[in-house]
């Protein structure tokens, strides 16, 4: 689903190329103009912007792209909440405060406005230093609320480091992103001073140059400067360095147009673990290099001498081919460090080549050593610096394929070069053949499978870039594997790729899902970007999910634990997406496969519900269709193994299996090994009859939970898991008894349960775990 915030950014002389500004888009390119002040009961929509008198700044709704300011950023006190629909959003002023709102409802308001009863009468202007304020109609000097106190990782000329004597609070620069968070903060006992901190490493005092700011109220803030009316700068936070940039424009050359650094902090490499960013090691001479095998990941950049974006691998790793086996991924030794890289983690491994194997057996594993002891890095090294005399520390840093390393420096010599050259001939003519006849082939089958909407017909080639090859697996099902991927733009946008498996069921499957998953839209249902087809294969590309699936954080021992609070809004968020499925789409949805494995969460582990492979639409007038036996063992209603037809209620059924499995933290597959019932759900039953719910919570949760929604889940799940389907409740009637709209009694233990109960008094199952 693409996400929406309101957001101030540069006029459009300030659009091209550069990472660090938001770019154009499609939904700009049509806004509307709204002047540059917002009063009560004249808000803006979702396709307006303010623009400031001086026409620098623009101020709207956006999806994800680089921006100056953002209203409902991440904080330790409030999660973001997005838009997800921009013709009913809209930023309006409420008793004086500015408020973001969806369909009537308020997503994020301004904090500063004035108490007591009788609010101000205020309005919302963009200011032409790009300060968005909410100040007193009658008093246009009386501001209630501003943009400048709250800067983000960005601070424009005009705003303020430190203490702020009008509102008593200390503003600092923050960067929140996973796993590299800083901040920067005034330091009063010196001219100009400055401490920023990175990521929990110990604090750097710096020094802003003379000119850049301007020290008030005896050096406890810091206000930035505006070279001139001319000239476009902004501070900015990342990584562990502090830059100060500014808009170049070479009428010489288009291409040489955009941001560059006038004064950075850290300036040597030395001075930040993060200088140098990912595979860099710091020389003497205070510049950066990339380790052997690898190449910068912006040369640009690095030529201009910022080097925080790193390097990245010159050649693939043989573990990320699909299908093979045997990796053969050669180690490069990297000797005369000046101390180890960030982030090792200890390995029981006994000798080098133990250690190294360990390594080898992982592919997120990036280097070894064993060194009185084993130790392992993930993902990437930073902090590396290459000393000036002993001692020395090495590391064995994984690099490419040995076989491609060797194909590397092997064709060389000129018998090989015309051979080479006679083959490639004749493969072009043979190749632009059969592109030619597969061109015509995927052009009918693309006109074949064109489908209305917003969704995007992806190449086969911008797939295959995006996921590398498909070398990064995230699971594989009955229906096909997933890949993770990124998109190219403004900001590089993370996918999901499900490749659908199987010939026979191909072209069906992928119509059901296009078709069905192409017009579904809701916040609590993983949103459908588009899709591609290439011959036999089927792809569909997905918004990608930060946090997996809900089954790795319920059943892994080496994930967080998940509160009850967290547990309770899941459970929550899967019955509004079914109930979306069931009862608020225009023809009847039936999932068929609902399990924690199909329960993906973002990045604020809100419910998003996958796999429509499964579903089967029914029009309003049926309430049976489905007579084969699809779904997961474990999960299915009765009515899936008596041969009866399928309804809407072994959804519901599924539904509370999940339930219960988030409030044990088990698999209610697995027979228990204490009490009188060896199956979960009638020993759930029973406990419920018996109003003893508490010993049905997750042990690991201590009993923290809130025992009213404990025992309102607890009541529901088992009325939804009666034998006889009329007996279980809607799921838009879950919906409303989870909210606390409606209540309900005791459920009855279902019959089935009756003949478990005998059974099990007759000693019919043993003691299993």
């Amino acid at each position: 689903m693409k996400r929406a915030f309101p957001l101030s950014r540069p006029r459009e002389r300030a659009l091209p190329t550069s990472p660090l500004v938001l770019l154009g888009c499609a939904f700009f390119a049509v806004a509307a103009f709204a002047g540059d002040s917002i009063v009560p009961g004249d808000g803006i929509s979702g396709n307006e912007i303010l623009v400031s008198k001086n026409v620098e700044f623009e101020l709207g709704f956006f999806f994800t792209s680089p921006r100056f300011w953002v209203a409902n950023r991440r904080s330790t006190k409030s999660k973001p909440t997005p838009v997800t629909d921009l013709s009913a959003s809209a930023l309006e002023v409420f008793s004086g405060s500015l408020c973001t709102t969806e369909a009537g409802a308020q997503l994020w308001c301004s904090s500063g406005a004035a108490a007591g009863p009788s609010p101000p009468a205020a309005a919302t202007v963009l200011l032409d230093n790009d300060n968005l304020v909410v100040r007193d109609q009658a008093n246009s000097s009386r501001i209630l609320w501003q943009s400048f106190d709250y800067p983000g990782d960005s601070l424009l000329p005009g705003a303020r480091l430190g203490f702020d004597s009008d509102t008593g609070s200390n503003i600092s620069m923050t960067y929140e992103h996973y796993p590299h968070n800083g901040s920067i903060s005034v330091d009063p006992s010196r001219r100009n001073g400055f401490v920023l901190t990175t990521d929990g490493l110990d604090d750097i005092p710096g020094t802003f140059p003379d000119g850049m700011v301007t020290s008030q109220d005896n050096g406890s803030s810091l206000v930035l400067n505006r070279p001139s009316p001319n000239v476009i700068e902004f501070l900015q936070l990342h990584l562990g360095q502090v830059r100060l940039m500014r808009w170049s424009e070479d009428s010489a050359s288009a291409n040489r147009s955009g941001w560059v650094a006038r004064w950075t902090f850290p300036s040597g490499c030395k001075s930040s673990g993060f200088f140098c960013g990912s595979f860099g090691a710091c020389t003497g001479n205070g510049r950066c290099e990339c380790l052997d095998g690898f190449e910068p990941s912006y040369p640009a950049e690095w030529g201009l001498g910022y080097f925080v974006t790193g390097c990245s691998r010159s050649l693939p790793l043989s573990c990320e081919a699909i299908g093979q086996t045997e990796h053969d991924d050669s180690f490069i030794l990297i000797d005369k460090l000046q101390g180890l890289p960030y982030g090792r983690q200890g390995d029981p491994a006994e000798s080098d080549e133990d250690c190294k194997q360990a390594c080898v057996s992982n592919c997120y594993c990036v280097a070894y050593v064993f060194d009185y002891g084993c130790k392992l890095w993930y993902d990437k090294l930073y902090n590396m610096s290459f000393a000036s005399g002993p001692p020395y520390s090495k590391v064995y840093v994984r690099g490419g394929s040995n076989s491609k390393l060797r194909a590397k420096k092997g064709l060389h010599t000129r018998a090989i070069l015309l051979l080479v050259a006679g083959f490639i001939a004749l493969a072009s003519v043979i190749l632009t053949l059969a592109l030619l006849w597969r061109y015509r082939r995927d052009l009918f089958t693309c006109r074949k499978f064109q489908v209305e909407g917003s969704l995007v017909l992806y190449s086969y080639g911008q797939i295959k870039k995006a996921t590398r090859n498909f070398s990064d697996k995230l699971g594989e099902g009955g229906f096909g594997s997933v890949f993770r991927g990124t998109m190219p733009g403004p900001e590089s946008t993370v996918i999901a790729v499900k490749s659908l498996k199987g010939l026979g069921h191909a072209d069906k499957q992928f119509r059901a899902e296009v078709q069905t998953a192409g017009v579904i839209k809701h916040t609590n249902l993983v949103f459908l970007l588009g899709f591609c087809v290439k011959g036999d294969m089927r792809l569909l590309v997905y918004e990608y999910m930060p946090n997996g699936s809900l089954d790795s954080h319920l059943f892994s021992e080496r994930s967080s634990l998940l509160s009850w609070d967290v547990r309770y809004r899941i459970a929550l968020g899967i019955a509004k997406g079914l109930a979306y499925l069931h009862e608020g789409c225009e023809d009847c949805i039936i999932h068929c496969d609902i399990k924690p494995e199909n329960i993906l969460l973002d990045e604020e582990f809100c419910v998003k519900i996958s796999d429509f492979g499964m579903a089967k639409l029914l029009g309003r007038e049926f309430n049976s269709a489905l007579t084969t036996v699809r779904g997961t063992i474990g999960y299915l209603a009765p009515e899936w193994i008596s041969g009866q037809p399928i309804t809407k209620k072994a959804d519901v059924y599924s539904f509370v299996i999940v339930l219960l499995e988030l409030v044990s933290g088990r698999r209610t597959t697995k027979r228990l090994t204490f009490g009188n019932h060896r199956y979960f759900p009638l020993y759930a039953a029973a406990q419920v009859n018996e109003g003893n719910v508490m010993c049905l919570l997750d042990s690991r949760l201590e009993g923290n939970a809130n025992v009213k929604e404990l025992d309102i889940t607890c009541r529901v799940a088992c009325w939804c898991i009666q034998d006889d389907k009329n007996d279980r409740p809607s799921i838009g009637q879950v919906v409303r008894v989870l909210e606390g709209i409606v209540d309900t009694e005791t459920p009855p233990i279902p019959p089935s349960f009756h003949n478990l109960l005998e059974g099990e008094s007759s000693g019919i199952y043993s003691d299993e775990g």
